[in-house]
């Protein structure tokens, strides 16, 4: 009942954030990048095999990357590794109470990749509330006000793939920029 209310109080607030956070995004040329972000939903160690090998090929080309992870109720893996937050980290008022999860919005990344396929209320505001300059997710109708860049995919494994090719091709003049 809680993580209902507090679902509707952040879907209320969606509109206003995104208003407000227009204009600061930039996309930058990715060989340029140097700090990229992640942002997923937790949901099998299949889906980890695909962001594991996701991040590889942005080791590969030598992005510092971080990654945060949303497990709707509890942190269950410890081995996922990566920085996790549940809905006992969120206030009734939609308000994110850890650390970790206040840098990782206020991060200035190069780009912020959003690996689901669908999304939530609760990831929608980190989308909206980040400092990321190019924000890129899988192409949906009602979510085309969160990405710089959208792809269009029926699976995780081709949405990185997608990604990772469209990324390197992005061109912006450095007037620009």
């Amino acid at each position: 009942m809680f993580m209902f209310i507090t679902r509707k109080i952040i879907k209320f607030q969606l509109p206003g954030l995104l208003k407000k956070a227009q204009a600061k995004h930039k996309t930058v040329n990715y060989d340029k990048a140097q700090k990229v972000g992640i942002l997923v939903t937790f949901h099998d160690h299949e889906k980890q095999h695909a962001i594991d090998e996701f991040i590889d090929h942005l080791v590969a080309d030598k992005k510092e990357v971080q990654v945060l992870c949303y497990d709707k109720r509890r942190a269950r893996n410890k081995i996922f590794g990566y920085l996790q937050f549940t809905d006992k980290n969120i206030t009734l008022m939609g308000k994110f109470k850890d650390e970790h999860v206040i840098d990782f919005i206020n991060n200035d990344f190069d780009y912020l990749f959003h690996l689901d396929l669908e999304s939530n209320e609760v990831l929608d505001k980190i989308l909206a509330l980040s400092h990321a300059k190019c924000r890129i997710g899988n192409d949906m109708e009602e979510h085309r006000a969160f990405y710089e860049l959208m792809i269009k995919s029926d699976t995780l494994t081709q949405l990185c793939n997608l990604m990772q090719y469209y990324v390197k091709i992005v061109n912006v003049k450095e007037e620009q920029v």
